[in-house]
């Protein structure tokens, strides 16, 4: 997703910039008339997707206790030959 994001980001971004330099992007040709404004939509739903993929790979913390680990041996069964 993040991938994705910023893909759309230099895609919205450069629909805006590269028509002052005589290029755009073929894709973006496809909406020259509604242009910028479809240039702001792309590199917002870009921007978007980066920060909700930013956040969805981020682990959650586990807090894990320090206590010993009970025996599931009854005490009879153990092999120790001076607890008998």
């Amino acid at each position: 997703m993040v991938g994705w994001g910023i893909f759309l980001i230099i895609l919205g971004a450069g629909s805006l910039l590269l028509p002052s330099l005589g290029f755009q992007f073929r894709l973006m040709e496809l909406v020259d008339d509604v242009q910028p404004y479809a240039g702001i939509v792309v590199a917002v739903i870009g921007a978007g997707l980066l920060l909700l993929g930013m956040t969805r790979g981020r682990q959650t913390t586990v807090e894990v206790s320090q206590r010993p680990a009970a025996s599931n041996v009854p005490e009879a069964a153990t092999d120790d030959p001076s607890r008998k």
